[in-house]
């Protein structure tokens, strides 16, 4: 594939891109439906971009249950953290389609003395996109109560006052650390309230700031 497409290569040079593609080994791979990516204390070493397909990386509780921690669908970088630190993974990532993934094997090696800055400054920005991303699912899961919890995620997907999911009620509830009978539920309940309206999967905010009240 064009490593461009990529968004930490894609304002390289071809001479950066020659001096990168000699430290490191990429591999396209199929992965299966429900296939595993990674498991929970697996090192590999390798930063992981999604081509096509989607991907679901999540953790299993002590008593069994699945959390979400993000869905990927479209083209994604995912794994470099870990890679770069030779840290064991404490999230597994399954094909939830069957999907293209390129691997970036020894990942760590394409930060040397010689790395082009234009890479340094492109992966910095996407660490901290990702720093930003991970704060805003903790002030969601960090709510005491399921109301505050759908409350917040709306208030920071929201734009013009629609939230659109690409998530299946069952993936929802998991990201939320709820079950999807309760989560629908309140849902429900929201909609009675006159707080919000539901349609497929794209939700209209009524009153914003009864919503915002509500965390």
């Amino acid at each position: 594939m064009n490593l461009r497409e990529i968004s930490i290569f894609k304002d390289l040079s071809d001479e950066d891109l020659k001096i990168l593609a000699q430290k490191t080994k990429f591999e396209e791979k199929i992965y299966p439906k429900n296939s595993q990516i990674f498991t929970v204390g697996e090192v590999t070493g390798a930063m992981y971009y999604l081509v096509e397909g989607s991907i679901l990386v999540y953790k299993i509780d002590p008593n069994g249950k699945r959390f979400i921690i993000r869905k990927f669908n479209k083209p994604a970088i995912f794994g470099e953290v870990y890679s770069y630190l030779d840290e064991p993974f404490d999230f597994s990532a399954q094909a939830e389609t069957d999907s293209k993934v390129l691997l970036i094997h020894d990942f760590k090696k394409l930060f040397a003395t010689d790395t082009p800055k234009d890479f340094l400054i492109a992966y910095t920005k996407l660490v901290s996109k990702k720093c930003l991303q991970l704060s805003r699912s903790n002030q969601i899961t960090s709510q005491p109560t399921l109301r505050q919890k759908i409350a917040k995620y709306l208030i920071i997907n929201e734009e013009n006052g629609v939230v659109k999911t690409n998530l299946s009620r069952e993936e929802w509830a998991d990201i939320l650390a709820t079950t999807r009978p309760s989560l629908s539920r309140e849902l429900s309940n929201m909609v009675d309230d006159g707080l919000i309206e539901i349609k497929n999967k794209t939700i209209k905010i009524k009153n914003r700031a009864l919503i915002a009240d509500i965390i």
